[in-house]
């Protein structure tokens, strides 16, 4: 196997504090003579721009993740190894059961969400899945075995990258210069229920007559955890007989009845706990506040905490050289993602008419039932996608122009089916006549009524990508200091996007599931350009714009300054500043409309009419939410400046403060929110309205309807530092030790949901689930043939769910250890534990777990973890 240049230096580059490190940065193995190597082999294309240079060390800061630090991370998935990174802030989406999303995993830099983090591939970036409306990218559909190191771009980018590269970039890089062939198997067993894991894959690469290839298959399976399987999740009477709000994993909804007004509650039937033979946890009182009594459910002994996943994915790099000058290559990955995910029964409010049969109380009430007998929710989900690039890159004869030319296809199939679900009409029907057995639904007479109520839902989700893209880099004359590098180039691409859910989901007619489809297509031209001038010897201006035509919601120009100073050999001091936007999702663009009824109070039309506030009657008015064909962008303002010193050999710190500001957010607008502007003689959102009957004098009329959805009303402010040390040491009789600590604060993130005078700052650090601080460190020995590596994950603790510290929710640790044995015969024996100390995550203490007591996307749940791998190189 062959150790090609741009991997040496990259690995070089993190020893000399060219780029800030991520796992386990400071560990590499290339040797001093690597910065000659650059200089021979010319300037190379580092994330964050597209002129070529040789200084790895850029205007903005960038992380490297290598291939070697993803193997000794003990982790088989992008999404994991990604998710650890400090800049994860709040952590992202992952796989989990019963979700809209199945077992997709995002990322999610500096807690600005997952949609406004560009993912890359290749320099490329990765078109979003459907599961999120495409606004996010679903990091599950790329093989770890075909990676050769993934690159972080810590600040915006929209000037470079476009839409959605506000709070950073994940560049990852495929391999392309590999020859040989390796296969590896490997499986994880957790201390605890659920989570066991098996992978393989196989990499083959080499060189042809003109050209090179590389092919990787890659299979992981992975089971899932049940909440019973967890201590802190599963059923917990802590207070038999009590109040509902003290038990865990136990839901009001067994069978419990309710009058019309909620003044009395009451269990009906027998409440047969498990332990008894019955499928209830018992007769506990308070349900919802209301007096009386409620039978219960222990949900958590049948929900799922994590889903249970298998995935295959190829990847395919092959180059051609045409001519001298002239390369054709081609790219295709292709993933088959196959998860499942469970919930309890179904459980939903219905009314029973006084006239059914089995009603006995002369009146007709209402009935929170889990349908027990109709069995657990399940949800299946195929996601199905191949991506597709074809282009041609060269030189211009006689010239130092690079150019680069590619045409790009990207579909993506999911479908998504769910089981056991309720046909709402039916079942007021079936309650209507008396043919359901709510009482006792699984006598087996009420057999046939059960499969007359259950309903199978589907959901089809597509998206169609297709890009062509033009880009070309070079330098011309000396200006200043040297020569000025630029880069230029044009993109066109077009997107189609379906979410379809079966008519009686859609309708608002399922009992446990909801859903509205979505279609939609966008067009996009792009123009692009970036200079880099030398203003003096060790002082450099980056300049760079950046025009994106939509065809639905309009233009945007993102322009972006840069300055890189080195003052000594050892210091390099970096500030930029830039603008960029996020396009609109296309679901909340183009979702359908539903109807829904919501009590309201008429504020305005009480006020007019002289009626005081505390008297102004509560009404049911019809609105429709949905998509909001007038949304524009959200625009971002960033800024950084931070320094990287090397103040003795191999000895590396950097410091990076950032800022972004986020205006024209798109968030979500209620029902009392829009009431409440048009109260203070605001104009209201575009898009939405409250449309009312005729005024009579100066009495507005009444509210015929409104309509609500989706708005750019929204700003945020988050403010931080990235700090770093790395160092590594040699020594003769003892092997090579690095080690690395990478730090990430935040000072603000704070969040006006509208504008003034109705919308307030608010500081969200601090409260559940938005932690200030994550730290990384990281540790390696190797000698001979034996390297052993500890890697350390924090994450500070916070206020609990009622927003209070007596007690809060405490911090997180979590530590994985490796070590591997570098065979003779070309095999790597990799064994090691995640998560050591077998830490749960960090719970609210006052909270149970119908509160949502801990948040799964910044914490693992397998627990302790030991796994294997054997890898055979030939």
């Amino acid at each position: 196997m062959k150790q090609k240049f741009l991997t040496k230096a990259i690995k070089r580059s993190i020893l000399l504090g060219a780029v800030t490190t991520g796992l386990y940065g400071s560990q590499a193995s290339a040797q001093n003579n690597d910065s000659e190597e650059i200089e021979d082999q010319g300037k190379i294309v580092v994330t964050g721009s597209r002129i070529r240079t040789t200084d790895l060390e850029g205007p903005k800061p960038v992380t490297v993740i290598s291939r070697e630090d993803i193997e000794q991370s003990g982790f088989q998935t992008t999404a994991d190894i990604l998710r650890t990174t400090t800049f994860n802030s709040f952590g992202s989406f992952n796989e989990r059961s019963g979700s809209s999303g199945g077992q997709a995993a995002t990322v999610n830099m500096r807690g600005l969400g997952s949609s406004r983090t560009a993912v890359l591939v290749n320099g490329r970036r990765l078109p979003g899945s459907a599961l999120f409306g495409t606004s996010a990218a679903n990091l599950n559909t790329l093989p770890v075995s075909a990676i050769e190191r993934v690159d972080i771009l810590q600040g915006g980018a929209s000037s470079i990258y476009g839409a959605d590269a506000i709070a950073g970039v994940i560049n990852i890089i495929l391999r392309e210069d590999y020859e040989g062939a390796e296969f590896e198997v490997g499986a994880a067993r957790p201390r605890r229920e659920g989570a066991d894991e098996e992978h393989g894959s196989f990499v083959i690469g080499g060189e042809t007559r003109k050209g090179n290839y590389v092919f990787s298959a890659e299979y992981f399976r992975k089971d899932i955890i049940y909440d019973r399987d967890r201590d802190y999740s599963r059923v917990q009477v802590i207070q038999p007989g009590g109040p509902f709000g003290s038990q865990v994993g136990i839901s009001v909804g067994g069978n419990t009845g309710f009058t019309l007004d909620f003044s009395e509650a009451w269990s009906i039937g027998d409440c047969q706990t498990t332990d008894e033979g019955g499928l209830y946890a018992g007769v506990f009182t308070d349900p919802f506040g209301s007096p009386g009594t409620g039978c219960g459910y222990g949900f958590a002994d049948i929900s799922g905490l994590s889903g249970d996943v298998n995935r295959f994915n190829t990847f395919l790099n092959t180059n051609y050289e045409i001519s001298e000058h002239l390369s054709l290559y081609f790219q295709n990955t292709m993933a088959r993602n196959q998860s499942f995910g469970v919930y309890a029964p179904a459980v939903g409010f219905t009314t029973v008419p006084a006239s059914n049969p089995l009603n006995d109380r002369g009146e007709d009430f209402s009935l929170f039932h889990r349908f027990v007998a109709h069995g657990p929710r399940q949800e299946n989900f195929v996601d199905f996608n191949i991506d597709n690039v074809i282009g041609v890159n060269g030189i211009f004869p006689q010239s130092d122009i690079e150019f680069d030319v590619y045409f790009r296809a990207y579909n993506s199939v999911i479908e998504n089916i769910g089981d056991t679900y309720i046909n709402g009409p039916a079942l007021l029907a079936a309650l209507t006549d008396g043919s359901y057995n709510y009482i006792n639904p699984t006598d087996p007479a009420n057999a046939a009524a059960v499969a007359a109520t259950s309903h199978t839902t589907s959901r089809d989700l597509r998206t169609r990508y297709n890009e062509v893209a033009l880009n070309f880099n070079g330098f011309f004359g000396d200006l200043f200091a040297g020569p000025v590098g630029w880069a230029a180039g044009a993109e066109w691409s077009t997107e189609d996007y379906q979410d379809k859910y079966d008519a009686l989901r859609e309708a608002g007619n399922v009992i446990g599931s909801a859903g509205n489809s979505a279609s939609g297509s966008r067009e996009r031209y792009s123009v692009f350009g970036e200079v880099s001038v030398p203003l003096l010897d060790n002082l450099e201006m980056q300049l760079s714009a950046r025009y994106d035509d939509y065809d639905d919601f309009g233009d945007e120009l993102s322009p972006a300054v840069n300055f890189r100073w080195q003052p000594v050999e050892n210091l390099v001091v970096r500030a930029s500043y830039s603008e960029g936007f996020k396009a609109p999702d296309l679901t909340n663009i183009h979702s359908a409309r539903s109807p829904s009824f919501n009590n309201v109070q008429d504020i305005l039309q009480c006020r007019a009419q002289g009626i005081a506030d505390a008297d102004c009657p509560v009404f049911q008015v019809q609105n429709f939410s949905g998509g909001n064909p007038d949304l524009q962008a959200e625009n971002s303002e960033g800024f950084n400046i931070g320094a990287v010193w090397e103040p003795v050999d191999n000895l590396t710190i950097g410091l990076d403060y950032f800022e972004t500001d986020l205006t024209n957010a798109i968030s979500l607008v209620g029902l009392n929110t829009l009431l409440n502007l048009e109260l203070q003689g605001l104009a209201l959102p575009p898009g939405m309205q409250i449309v009312r009957g005729a005024s009579t004098g100066n009495v507005p009329g009444r509210i015929i309807r409104i309509e609500r959805g989706f708005a750019n009303v929204a700003e945020l402010n988050v403010t931080g530092i990235d700090a770093k040390i790395a160092y590594r040491f040699d020594t003769e009789n003892l092997g090579l030790f690095s080690m690395s600590l990478q730090y990430s604060k935040l000072f603000d993130y704070i969040f006006t949901s509208l504008p003034a005078p109705l919308g307030v700052p608010s500081e969200q650090l601090g409260t559940a689930w938005t932690p200030d601080d994550r730290a990384n460190f990281n540790a390696r020995w190797t000698y001979g043939k034996n390297s052993l590596a500890l890697s350390s994950y924090w994450v500070s603790g916070f206020n609990n769910l009622a927003g209070t510290d007596n007690p809060g929710i405490g911090s997180f640790v979590n530590h994985n250890l490796t070590y591997t044995y570098h065979a003779d015969w070309d095999a790597d024996i990799i064994v090691g534990v995640r998560n050591i100390l077998d830490r749960d995550p960090s719970i609210d203490p006052n909270s149970n777990w119908q509160g949502n007591p801990f948040e799964p996307t910044l914490y693992d749940v397998a627990g302790r973890t030991p796994f294997v791998t054997y890898k055979q190189s030939f």
